[in-house]
Order: C-alpha cells, then structure tokens, then sequence
C-alpha cells in the first residue's frame, strides 16, 4: 500500500513538472516575438505588434505591450508634426524679410515702395519675435509642474490693464469694450496669468469686425472665480473648435495670416497649470465665446 501511495505521490509531482515545463514552452514563443519586436522598436518601427495570445499574465503582457508600441508612434508622429510645423512657420516670416531687402538693396524703389518695404520687414521681424517667444514659453510651462512666485492681486483690474495695453489694436477700428467685472482678489503668478487675458484679448480683438463690441465678464462663486471672454466676429467652424487649443493649429485659412496657432496653447496650458480649466463655444459669422474658471483658492 505504501509503495502505491509513493509511487502515485511521485506520478503527481511528475506531472505538475511536465505542465510547467509544457507551460514554458507555450510561454517562449510570445515573449520571444516581444523581443523580436522591442528590436524593431528600438530601430525606431512603431507600427510592429504582436500576437495577443495564451491567457493570464502574459496575455495582459503582449496587450499591455501593443498599447505602448500604439501610444509611442503616436507620440512621434506628433513630434514630426510639430518640428515639420514649426519648421514652417519660422521659415515664412524669413523669406519675406530676407524677399523684401534683397529688393530694398537693388535700389530703384520710390519712397513709398521703399517705406512699405520696411513695414513688412517690421512686421514680419515682430511675427518671428512673437512666435519665438511663444515657443520658448510654451516648451517652460510644459515643463512646468508647480506655480512659483505667486502674489496677491485683484484678477479684474489685470483684465482692465491688458485691454488697455491692446488699445492701439482696437481703438483704430472703432472697437468697443463692454466689461462687467467686479473685484476678483486672486492669488498666482501675475505674470503667467498676464498672457492668458493679453492672448484672449488680442484673439477677440482680431477676428471682430470694425465697429463691433467685444465682452468680458467676471464673478465669484464659493471658491471659484469665472471669466467669460465674448466678440460678435468671425466665429470658428465646428471642425476646427475641437483643434483650437493645439499647438500650431490655426484652422481655415482667413486665419492664417493673422496669428502662429501658438496663442490658445499657450493660454489652455497656463490655465491647466493654475488649477483652472478653459472652453470654447463658437457660431460661424456670429462670434465665439470662451469661458475660464480658476480657483480662488491659493494654489499649493
């Protein structure tokens, strides 16, 4: 009895070796075409995938494998994007300043010619200035992760001081400003917050029509403080309001001439920074409307 119970006790022990060994044999084939496709990934070939096979473990392995092979390609696929974009737009605003003094060299030009000559340069020099700026801020505050230097300050006279620094921009073209804003204390770094109302302001001022009005309004609910930025313009098509926060996006191509696509980005990252959020609504040939709450709340 005894010799049958040591021989089926080793039998069992004989068989839980073989399924693990059998478990291994079935295990080494995917893991093995994993590590043929970390190859390709290293060489740089996103679009490689294995076969989600077997069960457990492995299974969310290969699946978990096969989602970041996904996300890394779509990360580089941005990256390009983004440096082909760029690329773009910093070579435009050089060529036509390099077009116009090649011609303003030759000589030949009346005054008026030649003065036009140096308004484009002008005006391009300031293009490239800007977008350069905007970049480098950008890149900062992507990079950023925590507010420093943060003071006490009343959110609405800023408001009123950034519309006031854009009059140049709107009083010529017989803008009017209509502002409902009551006093906002707020704490965070002022000069961060600065470009957020100076982009919104100047977006609204460019796409309105001569004449128009552009509002702003603000309040204060608990520990929340919202903002609302109004023009009576050109509006957004619906396709490109989902884009208008990305970077280099610009939309159809009456605003092409008017803007980098760096603005908005620029605003909806120091809003996410502050704590805050940002959205947009918009009707083509009516105006758009974008709408900010942040908290009132220190920031820690």
């Amino acid at each position: 009895m005894r010799r049958l119970v040591d021989s089926t006790r080793w039998r069992f022990i004989a068989c839980v070796v073989v399924s693990n060994l059998l478990s291994g044999l079935v295990s080494a084939k995917p893991i093995q075409n994993m590590v043929e496709a970390t190859k390709s990934i290293s060489r740089g070939d996103y679009s490689v995938r294995v076969e989600e096979s077997g069960s457990g473990d492995i299974a969310e392995l290969l699946r978990s494998f096969n989602r970041m092979t996904a996300e890394l390609g779509s990360t580089e696929m941005m990256r390009n994007d983004f440096i082909n974009i760029f690329s773009h737009e910093f070579k435009t605003p050089i060529v036509s300043i390099r077009g116009f003094a090649r011609r303003l060299r030759r000589g030949g030009l009346t005054k008026e010619q030649q003065a036009e000559y140096l308004d484009f340069i002008v005006e391009e020099s300031e293009r490239l200035s800007k977008l350069a700026s905007n970049v480098l801020l950008i890149s900062r505050y992507e990079n950023q992760k925590l507010v420093a230097e943060q003071t006490d300050y009343d959110l609405d006279e800023q408001i009123r001081t950034s519309v006031l620094r854009l009059e140049s921009q709107w009083a010529p073209r017989g803008l009017i400003f209509e502002l409902d804003l009551p006093r906002l204390p707020y704490r965070n770094n002022s000069e961060m917050m600065e470009h957020v109302w100076m982009n919104l302001i100047s977006n609204a001022i460019k796409f309105s029509r001569d004449g128009g009005a552009i509002f702003i309004s603000g309040a204060q609910e608990n520990d929340r403080i919202f903002v609302t930025v109004r023009d009576e313009g050109t509006g957004i098509r619906p396709e490109d309001l989902g884009h208008i926060f990305d970077k280099f996006y610009q939309g159809d191509s009456s605003r092409v001439s008017v803007g980098n696509g760096l603005g908005l980005a620029l605003v909806h990252r120091i809003v996410e920074l502050s704590g805050g959020s940002i959205t947009a609504e918009s009707t083509l040939g009516k105006g758009s409307t974008f709408r900010l709450e942040l908290p009132a709340t220190p920031l820690r």
